[in-house]
């Protein structure tokens, strides 16, 4: 019978910052046994793409697998994928930078394995249609995307039978299509109900090409596969049943379908495959998303509607997520300042390298996969980011002054300003109550004001209506998979403003520790504009900003300035308070939440007035009077934070926990320490006046 080209492909990956047992924990899962298994059929040839994130660690750890892989491109079984070497979003990257990912991964598969590699994995198939020239300049032949895109497009499934060619400006690029059906059915159904499928494809359309390209961790990595896939035999049953269909199954690459003549010429639109369309969507839109498609799949025409329903596409995540957007707006500053350096200069080639960490997509974006709300990816694309523009600096050598620089600095619409010195960066936004939302340590380097929000996601709804029921055995990361502990759907909490620091709060007698620490400080100083002007201190520049708050029949006004020494690491904040017309006792806060590792003493530690804290632990919820003095310690990692509060003031200090969800099931997943010293509001007519010094002490630190 006519037959059907079969395409099989991986790829593998591992966040810049995820833990070094995660790596290995996936190595012996997954990434071994696999091509313990695929060496066995040396008549199936597959596609295999690894992130220059995951290749540095096998350089390091297992270089014995590298060669492993050298030899199937020896013998013609393996054909490897270039890519942007840290896995980064391309569409969300400047040019320079796109191209030159790319440029560094080609490069390096030409040196370790002796080949040119012309097809490239798109990290999240995130595709935007200028994408098309840069690719090509980079080298880039083809390109592998979802049939979700091309169907996007217009085009029905039985026309996805092979290649299309898109261009930008005359730069002509090959698009092929994966299958969301077979991505659904390997590993996860028997190997008989793909053979099924091949053969309708066949009968429709004799010769046509079939791919399956996914992520290699489902071949073990991901909750259950691993004893299905390998030692209940799914993968050796799946190849035999493969090799056994011979007769009309023909095994092929990318490249070597390449030789066919292209289906024809196509323009796709933004798109992702399907799921990322949901999560990049707000929340509300997101259910209603997830309604419209249940209510489509019921129709009887389902299949030939269904590709109309669009969603979201992945840059509306920056809308989604400020935390994100911040990271993603502080990425293109560095970028500007590294690709300022001397083009072969050893400062910009170890700029660009941490650069590129700084870019990997991980942390940026949150669908199943934990991304955005998983602190240590958060932290080490920070990380990667403050080293990146330190390298950037060197050349200038301004080790003793104070910048001070006002733009626009996320795109709001609203300026934000720049403060640094050699030892802190802090970014503030005047048009949200004049909060700090970076907060970089930049000589360890660790981003204390890498803060999570806690903000309502489509999944609580479910994880309210079901509450605790894990899934068992191997399944797709897009069934239901419960949640990992009992209680979760109580823990549910949001905030009205985003989480920072020097977050301004005017609170009533009444409000509790209790009530605080579940639903945060008052909104209203929060989300109110300030105005800004930068003064001259001496020779020192310095932030000024002031607002005025009416509420309790009173109107209180405001006024901090934030000083960095440009001698150590010290920040000095400075407040005065003047009311009128207040008759009833009020307390006024100011909120800082520190994004240190969560964890248990002795390695983290809570110390008050110069002692050690009645309870010590990053995750207590308590109250002291009369501070003076605080100090956050986190030892292993060799920074402590010391804030000085003058007059003394009651504290409340708590943790701020998210509830999310990743591959293995719904999380709590602790984000920062929050503080919130408060002063009783009154007083004489001249005002009250409050300084907060948060000075950091740092040591020689392990690697983060």
């Amino acid at each position: 019978m006519a037959g059907v080209r079969f395409v099989l492909g991986v790829h593998a990956h591992q966040p810049v910052g995820n833990f070094p047992e995660v790596f290995s924990e996936a190595y012996r899962r997954s990434y071994v046994p696999f091509l313990d298994v695929l060496s066995e059929f040396p008549q199936i040839p597959f596609a295999y793409h690894i992130s220059g994130v995951l290749f540095d660690w096998l350089e390091q750890a297992h270089p014995e697998y590298l060669d492993r892989l050298a030899g199937l491109v020896a013998r013609g079984q393996l054909e490897l994928l270039t890519g942007g070497y840290y896995e980064p979003i391309v569409a969300a990257i400047p040019d320079a930078d796109k191209i030159g990912q790319i440029e560094r991964m080609t490069a390096y598969l030409k040196r370790r394995f002796g080949v040119t590699a012309r097809g490239m994995w798109l990290a999240e198939r995130v595709w935007e249609p200028h994408l098309a020239k840069p690719l090509v300049e980079a080298g880039v032949k083809y390109v592998i995307l979802d049939d979700n895109h091309f169907r996007s497009a217009g085009l029905s499934d039985e026309a996805l039978t092979g290649y299309y060619l898109t261009e930008e400006q005359g730069a002509s690029l090959a698009l092929f299509p994966i299958s969301q059906r077979l991505r659904y059915l390997i590993p996860f159904r028997e190997p008989v109900e793909t053979l099924d499928y091949l053969r309708q494809r066949a009968a429709v359309t004799p010769g046509a090409i079939a791919v399956m390209a996914d992520d290699a961790e489902k071949f073990g990595g991901w909750p259950g596969t691993h004893d299905w896939v390998y030692r209940q035999g799914w993968l050796r049953r799946f190849l035999q049943a493969l090799q056994e269909n011979a007769d009309w199954l023909d095994f092929t690459t990318f490249g070597r379908a390449l030789a066919d003549p292209p289906r024809g010429r196509v323009y796709l639109p933004t798109q992702s495959y399907t799921e990322m369309a949901a999560w990049a969507l707000p929340a509300e839109s997101s259910v209603a998303f997830e309604e419209a498609q249940a209510r489509v799949d019921a129709l009887p025409d389902a299949e030939r509607i269904r590709p109309f329903l669009r969603g979201g596409f992945w840059r509306n995540f920056l809308a989604k997520y400020p935390e994100a957007n911040t990271l993603h707006k502080k990425m293109l500053r560095v970028s500007t300042a590294v690709h300022g350096l001397p083009p072969r200069s050893r400062q910009r080639a170890r700029a660009l390298t941490a650069l590129w960490q700084g870019q990997c997509n991980d942390a940026y974006w949150h669908g199943v996969f934990g991304g955005l709300y998983l602190p240590h990816l958060r932290h080490a694309v920070s990380q990667q980011l403050i080293r990146a523009e330190r390298a950037a600096e060197e050349p200038h050598g301004d080790r003793g002054s104070v910048r001070v620089e006002t733009k626009d600095w996320d795109g709001d619409g609203s300026p934000e300003v720049l403060l640094q010195s050699a030892h802190l960066g802090l970014m503030v936004e005047p048009a949200r109550g004049g909060s700090v939302v970076e907060l970089d340590v930049r000589t360890v380097p660790f981003s204390l004001g890498n803060t999570m929000t806690r903000r309502p996601e489509a999944y609580h709804r479910k994880l309210r209506l079901r509450g605790a029921s894990p899934a068992e055995g191997a399944a797709t990361i897009h069934e239901e998979r419960g949640a990992k502990e009992e209680g979760l759907a109580e823990l549910l909490s949001y905030d009205a403003y985003r989480r920072g620091n020097f977050v301004d709060h005017w609170l009533p007698t009444e409000k509790t520790l209790a009530e605080a620490a579940r639903a945060g400080g008052s909104a209203a100083l929060a989300l109110t504009a300030y105005a800004s002007r930068v003064v001259r201190m001496g020779r020192a520049p310095a932030l000024e900003l002031e607002a005025t708050g009416s509420e309790y029949g009173a109107r209180l006004r405001i006024r901090k300035r934030f000083r960095l020494a440009p001698d150590g690491p010290r920040l000095i904040a400075d407040y005065r308070l003047q009311t009128e017309g207040l008759a009833t006792p009020t307390w006024f806060g100011v909120e800082l939440n520190l994004a240190f590792y969560m964890g248990p003493p002795p390695d983290r530690t809570v110390e008050i007035n110069g002692q050690p804290a009645p309870d010590p632990s990053f995750f207590a919820v308590e109250e002291a009077g009369d501070v003076r003095a605080i100090r956050i310690a986190d030892h292993w990692l060799g920074l402590a934070v010391r804030i000085g509060l003058t007059p003394a003031a009651r504290l409340w200090r708590f943790p701020v926990q998210t509830i999310s969800q990743s591959e293995s099931g719904y999380e709590r997943v602790p984000q920062q320490i929050c503080l919130l010293p408060a002063w009783p509001l009154g007083g004489p007519a001249e005002g009250t006046k409050l300084r907060l010094t948060l000075e950091v002490e740092t040591r020689e630190a392990p690697p983060v």
